[in-house]
């Protein structure tokens, strides 16, 4: 079973290289972790967003990422470079599970 996850971040004002620097920093992690499959990123430079495309075992995998983030204090240094903090600079989508069809 594959669960799709996918975030979209929106970047503060004048913070979207800081963004891109951070996930450059943090994202080897990321797709280190158990359950991790892959994480691709695709970018919007005139709408100041960066978006995250997924890939975990399951959602609880993803979950337990989460968890272990937040733990490190990852998200809240985050929060500062969305526009309108992580609450709302922030979404994120649970797609589903891939299927054979």
């Amino acid at each position: 079973m594959v669960a799709l996850v996918v975030k979209n971040f929106k970047a503060a004002e004048g913070k979207f290289d800081a963004l891109g620097d951070f996930f450059k920093a943090v994202l080897g992690d990321t797709r280190a972790f158990s359950g991790c499959i892959k994480v691709n990123v695709y970018v919007d430079e005139s709408a100041a967003t960066y978006t995250l495309v997924e890939e975990w075992d399951t959602f609880r995998d993803h979950e337990n990422y989460v968890s272990w983030r937040t733990d490190q204090g990852a998200l809240d240094e985050t929060g500062d470079l969305l526009e309108g903090g992580i609450e709302n600079g922030l979404s994120v989508y649970e797609w589903g599970t891939k299927t054979d069809i």
